[in-house]
């Protein structure tokens, strides 16, 4: 999806996906977030909005919280609902008590 009239194939479209993005070395915290398991809930989320060229060199894609998040809380998004059985790994809840993760609030039976 690289859009030519914009110089260097560069967009801000947000239905541009844009392959693949490898954080390595570049000290983004994004790449440390977890999926949230069965108990807990996530506490951030994509928009979508992506940026740089597609399979560039440069580039990116915008999270934001979805509400306050407390100093050593774990930082949580949904990696999509085959993540988890494409791997055969079974799906857990990743908070510890030192950096505890957002819960779901449980359900009155």
């Amino acid at each position: 999806n690289i859009d030519p009239k914009v110089e260097g194939g560069r967009t801000l479209k947000t239905n541009n996906y844009n392959g693949v993005l490898n954080p390595g070395g570049t000290g983004d915290i994004v790449q440390y977030a977890a999926c949230p398991g069965p108990n807990e809930k996530q506490n951030m989320r994509s928009t979508f909005q992506y940026f740089g060229k597609r399979n560039g060199d440069l580039g990116g894609l915008e999270f934001v919280t979805l509400m306050p998040i407390q100093k050593n809380t774990q930082l949580l998004h949904w990696y999509g609902s085959d993540w988890w059985s494409s791997r055969g790994l079974k799906r857990c809840d990743v908070g510890t008590k030192r950096y505890p993760a957002t819960l779901r609030k449980k359900k009155e039976v």
